[in-house]
C-alpha cells in the first residue's frame, strides 16, 4: 500500500540524480510516473498539455505563451508517449498540440508541487 505524503516532507535530493523507473497508466486522462527514489506522482494530460514547452505555444523570442490555456480540452488523451533520449518525452495528445517534449527535469519539477506518494 502507498502512503500519501505531503510533496514537502519527500526527499526530493537536488544533486542526486533521479532517474524515471516506470510509467503506467492511471486512467484516460493521467499517467503515472514512478521515480528511482521511490516517488509516485501523477500527472494530468491537460495540464501538462496546457505547459507546454514547444515554440508553438511559447513565443521563442519572448518567453511568452502564446497557447490559451482555455483552449485546452480537459479531457484529452494520449495517443501515445515515447521517450526522446534519456533525458524526455514527447506526448501524442488526441487533440491540440503534441510538438513538446517534456524533460524529465520540468516533469520532476512539476511533481514537487504535486502530491506524490513514497513507496
Amino acid at each position: 500500500m502507498h502512503e500519501m505524503r505531503d510533496p514537502q516532507s519527500i526527499d526530493f535530493q537536488a544533486n542526486a540524480p533521479v532517474m524515471v523507473k516506470r510509467i503506467s497508466q492511471k486512467d484516460n486522462h493521467t499517467f503515472t510516473l514512478e521515480w528511482s527514489d521511490g516517488a509516485i506522482c501523477d500527472y494530468r494530460l491537460s495540464a501538462l498539455q496546457r505547459i507546454c514547452p514547444c515554440a508553438a505555444c511559447v513565443d521563442e523570442n519572448t518567453g511568452k505563451r502564446v497557447l490559451d490555456a482555455n483552449s485546452v480540452n480537459e479531457d484529452v488523451r494520449a495517443t501515445r508517449i515515447v521517450n526522446v533520449g534519456r533525458y524526455a518525452m514527447r506526448i501524442h495528445f488526441t487533440q491540440g498540440c503534441s510538438s513538446g517534449i517534456y524533460s524529465f527535469d520540468t516533469l520532476r519539477t512539476i511533481g514537487k508541487k504535486t502530491i506524490c506518494k513514497q513507496v
